[in-house]
């Protein structure tokens, strides 16, 4: 699946975002590219390992493709002892953040 212009430039927002946050945080390169990497951001703080998935979209619609991408995230994360995030941001509103360790989100307002 194609990495969208408006993707990537929320992707570079939620990174701003976390930067001032005091998070230690990387893009990570082909992130929605045919599904090569596991998530979109890196991020560290404190020692802690976060691996990001970030949305934007009109409404909190998923596909399969995408409850499959955020359960194999729930995976890698695991392995890895990181913490899997869900970082949505809907039109309009404030970004939402959601640890996916407590479940897939069913609604996001």
């Amino acid at each position: 699946m194609p990495k969208s212009p408006k993707g990537s430039r929320r992707e570079r927002e939620f990174l701003e975002f976390l930067t001032k946050k005091g998070f230690v945080v990387h893009r990570v390169a082909g992130s929605g590219l045919k599904g090569e990497a596991i998530c979109d951001l890196v991020a560290v703080k404190k020692g802690k390992v976060h691996f990001i998935e970030c949305k934007s979209r009109k409404k909190t619609y998923y596909s399969k493709f995408h409850l499959d991408q955020f359960k194999e995230l729930i995976r890698i994360a695991k392995k890895c002892k990181a913490k899997p995030v869900l970082a949505v941001k809907l039109n309009y509103k404030d970004w939402q953040i959601f640890d996916l360790n407590k479940g897939i989100p069913e609604k996001v307002e």
